[in-house]
């Protein structure tokens, strides 16, 4: 194995576990110190991230590649277009639907 990886999102086989398809980035390129995966909503209206809190676990960060999201954290609806950044602490309930 390289000691670097290379790979374009659609590289990356999507999974579906009957909830939002996403793809496993951590282990395609088999990285162990994070987690990274990617969402991909189809449609306006899709649940891209399901709603959860992480409590006393992980912190996270959200990038929005394409597109526009609208996030809802601890009941606030954050608009995300192309480009922005979320963050959110463990405890932090959160979700996000493609727009």
């Amino acid at each position: 194995m390289s000691d670097y990886g290379v790979a374009h999102l659609d590289e990356i086989d999507e999974m579906d576990d009957g909830r939002c398809p996403w793809r496993p980035v951590r282990h395609h390129f088999g990285i162990t110190s994070f987690g990274v995966n990617a969402w991909t909503g189809r449609s306006a209206g899709d649940r891209i991230i399901n709603e959860h809190d992480e409590s006393d676990e992980n912190e996270e960060l959200y990038v929005v590649l394409q597109g526009r999201a609208v996030f809802e954290l601890d009941g606030d609806r954050v608009d995300a277009p192309v480009g922005t950044l979320v963050f959110a602490r463990p405890g932090v309930k959160r979700t996000a639907f493609a727009e």
